[in-house]
């Protein structure tokens, strides 16, 4: 994984994360408005994101793959043939 194609990864994390942060406050405050429309924006732009990241690098799961026009997931490198990064 080169380093464009990890900050992209990452970028896509923490806005996965930040939503489901958010998700679990909902949980327990559904009434929140603006929380909510937080959340449809962090929703969206996630989703955003990983449309472009899976256009740049292919499928980010074997369920992505569904999508494609051929299965594709396996075409990706496999975890152990990934380089560690130390």
């Amino acid at each position: 994984m080169d380093n464009k194609q990890a900050q992209a990864l990452n970028k896509l994390q923490s806005y996965n994360f930040a939503a489901y942060d958010l998700l679990l406050y909902l949980d327990t405050h559904p009434d929140d408005k603006p929380a909510f429309n937080m959340f449809k924006e962090l929703v969206a732009k996630f989703k955003e994101l990983k449309a472009a990241y899976q256009k740049s690098y292919g499928p980010l799961t074997a369920y992505d793959s569904a999508m494609s026009s051929s299965f594709d997931w396996i075409n990706s490198p496999w975890p152990w043939e990934k380089e560690a990064n130390y």
